[in-house]
């Protein structure tokens, strides 16, 4: 492949020179070794670039060919348990053959919960090639307290299947492509309120705000968002003051979570 690109590239690079050759100014005045370093500068470029497309060229054949072996070797594990099943069936059939007519009712019942069992788990496989299981619900708001532009980090991590939420930072990195449904529980004391976001890389998907003069009280929110790879979502406060405080205890949590729903 190599050897047939950089034929391609030196035809292409002899066509290039026999028409800047024809087209050569006839200006005496002209320098004719100047006019042939510009022509061999153009060249090297033409060819450096050429070099570069190869290897743009090489790394996406490469790409495609590991996602088809990958493919192959999905396609070989669901073939090979197609087979088991059928197998399966064959000799449980086998089996009705040579069992008297008082046991044929147990041995369809356990042929049919045979092939239930079979594919159930096929049918998990599949749904786990076309959709990981990515989930999180963290709480305990870091501080009660907040600024505005603060963003809001949830110290305790309920579950994290997928590890894309951080206690550090209170951010939420898709580890995989797809859509997914977020959900926020906002809880303030008396006489405080909160004035919260929930953003996609800076940009507003839900803002929320909640207030309560006589009781601790709780609102949720949700928003749905589509998730490319590396990209985070996170809640931040929108309006900061002495008054805008977080409340979690034992009854009532603040939190955050989400969910992969389709990909």
């Amino acid at each position: 492949m190599n050897a047939c690109r950089r034929m391609t590239g030196l035809f292409q690079l002899l066509l290039l020179v026999s028409a800047t050759v024809a087209s050569e100014p006839s200006c005496p005045a002209c320098s004719k070794y100047d006019y042939e370093e510009k022509i061999l500068e153009r060249l090297i470029r033409m060819e450096f670039a050429f070099e570069k497309l190869g290897e743009k060229v090489d790394l996406n054949l490469n790409n495609i060919k590991d996602e088809k072996e990958r493919l192959h070797a999905v396609v070989d594990v669901m073939k090979d348990k197609q087979e088991q099943a059928e197998r399966k069936l064959v000799s449980l059939m086998e089996e009705v053959e040579r069992n008297q007519t008082s046991t044929l009712e147990k041995v369809v019942t356990d042929s049919k919960n045979t092939l239930d069992h079979m594919n159930a788990a096929s049918n998990n496989n599949q749904d786990q090639i076309v959709t990981p299981l990515v989930y999180f619900n963290a709480r305990s708001p870091q501080t009660s307290s907040l600024s505005e532009g603060e963003v809001i980090v949830y110290k305790t991590v309920n579950t994290n299947q997928g590890n894309g939420y951080s206690s550090t930072t209170g951010k939420f990195t898709a580890p995989a492509r797809g859509f997914y449904l977020l959900l926020m529980h906002t809880c303030t004391p008396t006489n405080a309120h909160a004035n919260l976001h929930i953003v996609k890389e800076g940009s507003v998907l839900m803002a929320s705000i909640h207030y309560d003069k006589d009781q601790y009280t709780c609102s949720s929110s949700q928003a749905f968002v589509q998730l490319n790879v590396e990209e985070s979502v996170w809640v931040k406060c929108s309006s900061g003051g002495s008054s805008v405080k977080l409340y979690d205890d034992s009854f009532l949590w603040t939190s955050f979570g989400g969910a992969l729903i389709h990909n």
